[in-house]
């Protein structure tokens, strides 16, 4: 099979089984139109001990972290909204003051 194919095969890239090739971890021969051919035997073979693959054993560890996430998210959401009002509280309480600021303290000098 071609690189392509391998790489499709073991869900690579291509760029990944070339750089294999070049490195011999990943044993391929060219053809007589000068195309590099792989054996699915040094494919399997390479890909047992070089492609990493999740493992559904995580599932559940997943779904907790997931859980976990959500809650702090929930958590933080409702901190800036907390803190959304807070500021806003400040911004209205200094437009009060500046508009105090803006009158004149002395009525004859309008």
């Amino acid at each position: 099979m071609s690189p392509a194919q391998a790489a499709h095969v073991a869900g690579v890239s291509r760029w990944t089984i070339m750089r294999a090739i070049k490195s011999h971890e990943l044993l391929a021969k060219r053809d007589n139109r000068n195309q590099w051919r792989i054996t699915p035997e040094a494919l399997e073979g390479w890909r047992a001990h070089s492609v990493h693959t999740p493992e559904t054993s995580h599932t559940k560890h997943t779904l907790e972290a997931m859980i976990e996430l959500r809650e702090k998210l929930a958590a933080a959401t409702a901190r800036a909204n907390a803190a959304e009002a807070d500021r806003d509280r400040w911004q209205a309480m200094a437009e009060r003051l500046s508009e105090h600021s803006r009158r004149s303290w002395w009525p004859w000098k309008k």
